[in-house]
Formats: structure tokens, sequence, C-alpha cells
């Protein structure tokens, strides 16, 4: 009996320790999932979740989430705009030349409603599907179809419009417009060394025909600008001397004016002494006629012959016969 009651105790003793044992093992595991559930999304990203490995269609924006523990991952998707350097792009020209561009560097961004069809359709890297292996595709394509002469030289600054260009149509129709390029950056490749000799030649050829040009420009400016002070110069001295002609003219038609003056003045003085002396005799023509009337006459002709005791007649019709009937006659 005591036996039975020792075994008794110690049945109840062990199931104490498997309750013990099972209720830490479940605080264990709560706070596992509690640990394995709560994670954080910070700002610029959106949170996607797999579970069973399979693509949820919720995102979670940024702050503290809670996920279903050990069958639920996540991962952080940058949505706000993101420079990446671009890894070395060899291409060949049409001419077989060998170039490296380097350096090549991409301002990207990606629309948030987008990026789940983004990640089921191309991964989770989809950047690289749908922006840098797009550029490295495109500029090969036209680097295959220019010179080494074209892209290093004449039409580099073409290259940066027409690789974005087609890559933008390209994300339009593959990606339908869930990622934008914002800046596209393409440096000058590395070409071989011995055409980079020769372009430093031309360059200092062209650059010393720069300056040659230049000098030429310099002297053709400096001898326009003598013949333009030349130019003013002679109309400088046209206007001077048309200013002294000008003095001259006035002095002469002052002088001018002034002997005009004169001339009237001397005209107008004989004018007025003309016209004294006419005045002068009028007056004594005047006077005379008043003085000599007939009768003043007959009367001068009788006194005359008053005064003569002797008189020789020649007849009537002599000039004193003649004269000495009209004086008798008239007295009758």
């Amino acid at each position: 009996m005591a036996g039975d009651g020792s075994i008794a105790k110690i049945g109840a003793g062990g199931g104490c320790i498997i309750c013990l044992v099972v209720t830490l093992g479940a605080i264990i595991v709560g706070i596992a999932a509690i640990v394995d559930g709560y994670h954080e999304i910070e700002e610029g990203y959106v949170g996607v979740y797999y579970k069973f490995g399979a693509l949820q269609e919720g995102i979670t924006g940024p702050g503290v989430h809670m996920k279903q523990a050990f069958v639920t991952t996540y991962q952080s998707v940058l949505i706000r705009p993101e420079e990446t350097k671009m890894t070395t792009v060899e291409t060949i020209t049409r001419d077989g030349i060998s170039i490296m561009f380097q350096g090549i560097s991409v301002l990207s961004r990606t629309t948030k409603s987008k990026v789940i069809s983004l990640i089921k359709k191309y991964g989770k890297d989809f950047k690289k599907v749908l922006i840098f292996d797009r550029i490295k595709e495109d500029l090969r394509i036209f680097c295959a179809n220019k010179t080494i002469d074209e892209v290093y030289n004449e039409q580099f600054l073409e290259i940066v419009e027409a690789v974005k260009n087609d890559v933008e149509a390209q994300i339009k129709t593959l990606g339908e417009g869930g990622v934008e390029i914002l800046n596209l950056v393409i440096s000058k490749p590395d070409i071989p060394q011995d055409i980079a000799q020769n372009y430093k030649q031309v360059k200092v050829q062209w650059t010393e025909q720069l300056v040659a040009k230049q000098q030429k420009v310099t002297e053709e400016i400096k001898k326009e600008t003598e013949l333009l002070k030349a130019l003013a110069d002679a109309r400088r001295q046209k206007e001077v001397l048309e200013i002294k002609i000008q003095e001259q003219i006035l002095d002469t038609e002052g002088k001018q004016k002034i002997s005009e003056i004169n001339n009237k003045i001397v005209r107008d003085k004989q004018n007025n002494l003309a016209d004294i002396a006419k005045y002068a005799k009028d007056k004594e023509a005047a006077g005379n006629t008043a003085l000599y009337s007939p009768e003043y006459v007959k009367l001068q002709v009788a006194q005359s012959l008053a005064n003569n005791t002797k008189f020789f007649f020649s007849g009537q019709d002599s000039v004193l016969g003649g004269l000495l009937t009209k004086v008798l006659a008239s007295k009758r």
C-alpha cells in the first residue's frame, strides 16, 4: 500500500513536469512567432509578401507590421527614385572597333501600384530586366550601326536620347509603364589607344585651325574697327566743314542784308531829295504859271513898247508887226 502511494506521487509529479514543459514550449513558440511576424517597412519602400513561396496580392506601406509567422516571408521594394551605376558595357562599332562604356548612371522610379505585377512577370530584380539589360542591348545596337567616328565624335550627343527613347518604349510595352527612367547619363566610351592618339592629333590640329580662324576674325574685326573709325573721322570732318560753310553762308547773307538795307536807306534818301526837288520845281512852275498870265505878258509888252521911242516896222507880216497886231487887237 505504501508502494502504491509512492507511485501515485511520482506520476503526479511527472504530469506537472510535462505540463510545465508544454507551457514553456508554447510560450517560446509564441515569442518566436511574434518575433518572426514582427517587421518594419522603411520610408520609400513597400512590403510584398510570400506565403509558402507564393506571392501575395497585398502590399504594405512604411511602418510596423505583423505577418503570419513561419509560413510568410516579406521583401522591401524601393519605390522612390533610385540611382544605379551600371557595370561596364562593351560594344562593337560598324567598322569593327571594340569600345567600352563605363560609369553609365540611371535614375529610375517604380510605380507603387505596379509592383506586384512586375514581380510576377520579371521577378524581384525586375529593373535589371526592364531597364539595365535593355540599355545594354540598345547601346550595342546603336554602336553596331555607327562607325567609331560617329559614336565617339559626330553623334555622341545623340546616344542618350536614342537609347532612352527606345528603352522607355519597351518599358511601356513590356512593363506596362511600371518603371520610369528619370535620367540617363552615358559618358564618352573608352576607345583603343592608337585611335585615341589619332583623335588627339586631330584635336590639336583642330585647335590650331580654331586659333588661326580666331586670329583671322580678330584681324578682320580690327580692320573693320579702323574702317569705322576712319569713316567716323571723315563724317566728323564733313560735318565740321558743313558747319563752317553754313557759317560763311550766314555771314555772307548777313552782309548782303546789311548792304541791301544801306542801299535802301540811300535810295530812299535820294528819292526823298528828288521828291523835294520835284516838289520845288512844281511849286515854281505853278508860281510862274500864275505870274505869267496873258494879261501880265501883255502888260509887260506894253510897258516895253512905251519905254522905247523908236520902232522899225517891216509890215504887218513881220514878227514884230504880227505881235503888235495881236496885242493891239486884244486891247480893242
